[in-house]
C-alpha cells in the first residue's frame, strides 16, 4: 500500500492562506463597523432632533420651565439703573464707544448681598473691566454672570450654589459703567448668546 506524503512546505502555504484569509475577513469588519458608525453620525448631526434611545431632551429655558431668583434679596431696596437693550446702541462715555447694552444693572446700596439665582456650579471668579467678576454655570449651556461685586466674594470656583445662597455683596469695582454707583451687573448667556435676563427673572415694577 502507497502512502502519499503532503510536502511540509504544502502545508505551510496551506496555513499562510488560511491566515491570511481570516486576516483579510477581520479587516472587511472593521472597515464595515467603522462605516456603520460613520453613517450613523452623519445622520445624527444632520438631524439634531433625534436622540439615541433612552436619551433625553433638556429641559426649556428661558420662559420654559426654568424660572431665575432675584440677585438681590427681596427685600432689599434695589431698583434697574439700565436694562437690556440690544436693538439700540447706547453710548458708554468711559469706553467712547457706542454699543448694545446686553445686561441688567441692578443699583442697591454697597453691601448689599448678591444672590445665585438659579442652582449650579461657580465656573470662575475674576477681576475685569467691569470689576470683580462671578460666572455660574447651570448646566445646559446656561451661565449667568455677575460684576462689579464688591472683591470679597464668598465663593470659588467649583463651588456648588443654590438659588439663594449669597455669592458676594454689591460693589463699585466696575471701571466702565456706573463707576461710584453701587451696583450689580447681570448678564445671561444661553447657547453661547447674551440673552435678556427678564426672560428668566421678574424684575417687578423696579
Amino acid at each position: 500500500m502507497t502512502t502519499h506524503n503532503t510536502p511540509s512546505h504544502t502545508r505551510r502555504v496551506s496555513r499562510q492562506e488560511r491566515m491570511k484569509t481570516r486576516a483579510i475577513w477581520a479587516s472587511a469588519l472593521i472597515v464595515m463597523l467603522m462605516l456603520t458608525a460613520a453613517i450613523t453620525f452623519t445622520l445624527i448631526a444632520a438631524n439634531p432632533g433625534s436622540r439615541p434611545p433612552g436619551d433625553t431632551e433638556d429641559p426649556p429655558v428661558g420662559g420654559g420651565n426654568i424660572v431665575f431668583g432675584l440677585p438681590v434679596a427681596s427685600s432689599a431696596t434695589f431698583t434697574i439703573l439700565k436694562d437690556f437693550d440690544n436693538d439700540h446702541l447706547q453710548y458708554n462715555a468711559t469706553l467712547r464707544q457706542w454699543r448694545a447694552h446686553r445686561a441688567t444693572v441692578v443699583g442697591a446700596a454697597e453691601g448689599t448681598s448678591v444672590l445665585a439665582t438659579y442652582n449650579g456650579t461657580v465656573q470662575s471668579v475674576r477681576s475685569t473691566i467691569y470689576g470683580t467678576t462671578v460666572t455660574i454655570d447651570h448646566g445646559n449651556d446656561l451661565r449667568t454672570v455677575f460684576k462689579s461685586l464688591d472683591r470679597n466674594v464668598t465663593v470659588a470656583p467649583g463651588d456648588r450654589v443654590q438659588t439663594g445662597d449669597k455669592i458676594g455683596t454689591v460693589g463699585t469695582t466696575s471701571t466702565v459703567e456706573f463707576v461710584n454707583t453701587p451696583h450689580v451687573r447681570l448678564e445671561v448667556y444661553q447657547n453661547g448668546r447674551r440673552v435678556d435676563p427678564n426672560q428668566f427673572i421678574d424684575f417687578g415694577n423696579k
